[in-house]
């Protein structure tokens, strides 16, 4: 009900804003209703493979719509200390724009499915990434408890690692930049 009403609110607000746009013409339903669908999706969403990820910036780049974060669709396969992955994500252009970091451990994450039994790399089945490795990848967050640590997220046996099976940030691992919301961690 909550979610209704929040696109009831949104599309509302669409058709106020918008109306002196169409001047001539108010917005019709489809308008309202297609505002609506442009609203992002929420983390506690669970949409099919088919539904969660679309293609943008000229195939670049994937949207994935159930947390609303931009990933690269074709990671480059270079390992990198720690520093050198934020540096190497900082300064990337992917599908000529600029604004990439590197993910926090629950972004990366969030794109694990272990149900998927031909896995490796442990994706969900019929996702549009190409180039990415059955292997670890880091991520943004430190380890709370050695700061001379991060989290990484293992694509082979599917697992996010941390603590005492975090790596030094000065080994060399993968690295999977995405695009949007906000990282933590910017050590």
């Amino acid at each position: 009900m909550k979610k209704l009403y929040s696109k009831l609110i949104a599309a509302i607000a669409f058709a106020v804003i918008a109306t002196p746009v169409f001047a001539a013409t108010p917005p019709t339903t489809q308008a309202i209703l297609d505002a609506v669908n442009r609203i992002p999706p929420a983390w506690s969403q669970i949409l099919p493979v088919t539904e969660r990820f679309v293609l943008v910036m000229g195939g670049a780049g994937v949207l994935d719509k159930e947390t609303g974060l931009v990933w690269e669709q074709s990671p480059n396969e270079p390992v990198h200390t720690w520093v050198e992955a934020h540096l190497f994500c900082n300064i990337k252009a992917v599908g000529n724009r600029k604004g990439w970091r590197l993910p926090t451990a629950q972004e990366l994450a969030s794109l694990i499915d272990t149900s998927n039994p031909a896995g490796n790399p442990d994706l969900p089945a019929g996702h549009p990434f190409t180039n990415v490795q059955s292997s670890i990848y880091w991520s943004a967050t430190t380890d709370a408890g050695d700061s001379t640590r991060a989290w990484q997220v293992n694509f082979f046996f599917g697992n996010l690692a941390g603590g005492p099976e975090s790596e030094i940030k000065t080994d060399a691992l993968l690295v999977w930049c995405v695009r949007g919301a906000t990282g933590a961690d910017p050590k």
